[in-house]
């Protein structure tokens, strides 16, 4: 990495993102919050999501629901996943 990233804000900018990510959570019918089409929706990101281009990504495990008959969750890879492209711009200067 060319600096260390402490923090960052990301913001739903992308309709399809924000449909994705609202449709894992909420569910159909509900994707989009009626504030998202009037204010920029931001959110605390995780700085160690953030990695070299080129860098190998590893799909997420957890527990997940084999089917609305099995009680018990089984271990694998999660069912759904969105991914996104981010872009971002190092403003600073050199301390030189």
């Amino acid at each position: 990495m060319p600096v260390f990233i402490r923090d960052y804000t990301d913001f739903y900018s992308s309709y399809s993102h924000a449909f994705n990510v609202g449709t894992m959570i909420r569910g159909a019918g509900q994707e989009i919050q009626p504030n998202w089409l009037h204010l920029p929706v931001g959110y605390h990101g995780r700085a160690s999501s953030i990695v070299v281009s080129g860098t190998p990504i590893r799909r997420p495990k957890g527990q997940v629901q084999v089917s609305a008959t099995e009680k018990v969750p089984k271990w694998s890879a999660c069912n759904l996943l969105d991914l996104e492209l981010e872009m971002g711009t190092l403003i600073g200067k050199a301390n030189v």
